[in-house]
């Protein structure tokens, strides 16, 4: 019902935009990094909206977060069944880390020229067509490191909070000052996060429980604020709030003091380049 509901969804909101590898100057090569904790109703839809896409340059990194449902085995089975080995690389962790421990790891591995894309485990790109617009943006000369926004809520749809940062915001390096509206759908040159201090994603010695979008946003931001940053107003992205472990539902208190807690942390410097 999930998948059915997100891909009508999908389909009405792009119904009248094309998106053609004519935009495309040069061959982006992506990575999607899926963590995924306990999400066997979701993790099917969430698998078909990226292996859906008409882009061909991308590798899938699935990490089964030592679910305790049938996630690991069902995507194993969907995977295998379709043929699909050479897309997909599967981690299966024998201990639960947490999705930013899996980000890191898995990031860390990728080479820096390739363009990570983050998907959460029950959640959906939001068409087909997804990886051609980044591409089209990634390959048009501007030399940007980093998208963000937009996305949509489903079963029932939010308004989304996703917005362009104000230059003035951008070119004083105060992003950590600032509103959230870096979200959905996130993208950036692994090589960008690979500038990020560990220390930094580290709270009281373990990795951001919650609010790790904060902690590995802010210094890519800061890192690419002379120019190198995209927002992307189309939505992209679908953002499944059906979920019962969802952060804002699980500890909204922690939410919020992890949130104080990275937005006092020192600002990275702008680079000057990324290669």
């Amino acid at each position: 019902m999930f998948l059915r509901l997100c891909i009508g969804i999908g389909a009405f909101l792009f119904s009248s935009v094309v998106f053609s590898e004519n935009l495309v100057t040069e061959r982006i090569e992506f990575a999607i990094v899926i963590p995924s904790y306990n999400n066997e109703k979701w993790c099917i839809g969430n698998i078909t909206s990226c292996f859906a896409q008409t882009y061909p340059y991308f590798k899938v990194y699935y990490i089964n977060d030592c679910s305790k449902d049938h996630t690991g085995e069902l995507v194993e089975r969907y995977v295998t069944s379709r043929g699909l080995k050479d897309k997909c690389i599967i981690i299966n962790n024998t201990e639960r880390r947490g999705a930013l421990a899996n980000l890191d790891s898995t990031i860390r591995m990728i080479d820096p020229k390739k363009v990570v894309v983050t998907v959460d485990g029950d959640d959906l790109l939001a068409n087909s067509h997804v990886l051609e617009k980044l591409a089209a943006i990634y390959s048009s000369g501007e030399k940007i490191w980093l998208t963000y926004g937009n996305y949509k809520t489903v079963p029932y749809v939010y308004q989304w909070c996703c917005s362009p940062i104000p230059l003035k915001i951008q070119q004083k390096n105060e992003f950590r000052k600032y509103p959230w509206v870096t979200s959905h759908l996130r993208t950036f040159y692994a090589g960008l996060f690979q500038r990020i201090q560990k220390k930094d994603l580290l709270y009281q010695g373990h990795f951001f429980p919650m609010t790790w979008d904060l902690a590995m946003m802010f210094p890519m931001l800061e890192m690419a604020s002379r120019g190198h940053i995209r927002f992307i107003p189309e939505v992209l992205y679908l953002y499944n709030v059906s979920n019962p472990i969802n952060d804002f539902k699980v500890n909204s208190t922690l939410q919020s003091i992890l949130d104080s807690y990275i937005r006092a942390l020192p600002p990275y410097t702008p680079l000057e380049t990324l290669f």
